[in-house]
């Protein structure tokens, strides 16, 4: 198993003032790197990205920045196949080792949003699940996207009822989680991937490898 950790810590003032540039709860927070690594522990993609999580009352909250000289999205509508339109922020997050079900939520540079909840990896890989069974449910992530003259960047909550749950988990709980990118500055037949979890190939789906995420 190939798992880094980090800590989930407390914050405030999630999606509340649209004027600050980061937002001022990341400064709470551990920022970690998207990097390459099934192709080197100092892999990094052209260009940079960099991701920090935490959480509230509401729900886990993420930030996410990029660097991107060519912003390209065709998307039209949420819910549709966003890794197969351009460029993409990707969050996935298990709840629990014990849990076989994690969500997989996609967020565009020109703010479209694709949620899916996949309650067991190996019957939807193998197709005992379909596409329209996990594209039913919607997470209720709420979302501010911000295009900037070097990138875009992703303030993102998603609320603690998307796994179930009134409140955020006790001190002690581990979850797993990864942070991920399609840049399609290469265009969508070759785009680039990157994550924060050290994943030893490149396949986003391999939670065994996703980075615990301590509560």
């Amino acid at each position: 198993m190939n798992r880094s950790s980090i800590s989930c810590p407390s914050v405030s003032g999630v999606l509340r003032d649209g004027t600050t540039h980061p937002p001022a709860w990341v400064a709470s927070c551990e920022p970690l790197s998207l990097r390459r690594f099934w192709d080197g522990p100092e892999s990094v993609p052209v260009e940079a990205g960099s991701a920090c999580v935490g959480a509230n009352a509401e729900g886990l909250a993420f930030f996410l920045t990029y660097q991107d000289s060519d912003i390209f999205s065709t998307a039209t509508a949420d819910q549709q196949k966003m890794w197969t339109l351009g460029d993409v922020a990707e969050l996935f997050i298990k709840p629990g080792t014990d849990r076989s079900d994690y969500w997989e939520i996609h967020i565009t540079p020109n703010d479209f949003l694709m949620d899916i909840l996949i309650p067991d990896r190996e019957r939807f890989m193998g197709g005992a699940i379909t596409w329209d069974e996990v594209i039913a449910p919607s997470s209720g992530t709420r979302r501010r996207v911000t295009l900037n003259e070097s990138g875009w960047s992703v303030e993102a909550l998603v609320p603690w009822q998307a796994f179930a749950l009134d409140c955020a988990p006790g001190a002690g709980a581990v979850w797993q989680f990864a942070v991920c990118r399609y840049n399609c500055n290469g265009g969508l037949e070759n785009p680039e991937l990157s994550s924060t979890a050290q994943y030893t190939v490149a396949g986003f789906h391999r939670f065994e490898e996703f980075s615990d995420l301590m509560f």
